[in-house]
């Protein structure tokens, strides 16, 4: 009896440990979403980035990270439909 309350007891603290570690992470990735990426060199890119509901248009380098404009959602969108029908296009 001591032995499976022994191994429940320890079931419970992963379980509770899995939950407090990984729980940011999910919350994350349902708030923020990389909508496009372009590397502009080894280093540097340009990313279209959804926050919440808003898309913004950031530089990435390896020291440092700017939001460098807000994007219109609609502008975002029409991108978006373009690219995928070239894409459908080319198959």
């Amino acid at each position: 009896m001591n032995l499976f309350a022994l191994i429940l007891i320890l079931l419970v603290l992963i379980f509770v440990y899995v939950k407090i570690n990984f729980k940011g992470i999910e919350l994350q990735n349902k708030l923020m979403k990389i909508i496009c990426k372009l590397s502009l060199s080894k280093d540097n890119h340009l990313l279209v980035i959804k926050i919440m509901e808003k898309y913004y248009l950031c530089s990435s380098t390896n020291n440092e990270f700017k939001i460098l404009e807000t994007l219109d959602e609609h502008e975002v969108c029409n991108y978006l439909q373009t690219k995928r029908s070239v894409l459908l296009k080319k198959e």
